[in-house]
């Protein structure tokens, strides 16, 4: 009985199969990662043109907005504007225009002005009322 029994048994070797079981597992999901992957990159190649077509367009918008902004900054364009308009307003050119100081705070330019009321406070006189002293 020292014979090897394997070798007249008709069993099958399982070590054998269950390796190749789990190298065409490991196989086909490594096959299924990378197909999920390029499809994630296709979707997100799709996202990113869109963006950019979005962002080319705001891009261009910001041109023209500047471009209209340089044009209201004009001074010939203000004053053919202004008489377009018929309007009252001047150019910042204009000898009649008048400024007022915006380093001075609100009550100094009125102070200024002469309009603000004198204080009726006279803190250097002498106490008005007293209390009254009784006497009996």
């Amino acid at each position: 009985m020292s014979r090897n029994r394997m070798k007249d048994s008709q069993s099958l070797h399982w070590m054998g199969v269950v390796k190749w079981i789990l190298i065409a597992g490991l196989l086909a999901g490594l096959g299924l990662c990378y197909m999920l992957c390029k499809n994630q990159n296709l979707h997100l190649a799709e996202e990113t043109l869109r963006l950019q077509k979005q962002l080319d367009s705001i891009e261009a918008r910001n041109t023209e907005l500047a471009d209209d902004l340089e044009g209201m900054k004009s001074m010939p364009v203000l004053r053919r504007r202004l008489d377009e308009m018929h309007s009252n307003l001047i150019g910042w050119s204009d000898p009649r225009a008048t400024w007022l100081r915006l380093d001075q705070n609100t009550r100094a330019r009125v102070a200024n002005m002469g309009t603000i009321p004198q204080a009726s406070f006279n803190f250097n006189s002498s106490v008005v009322a007293a209390t009254a002293q009784t006497t009996h």
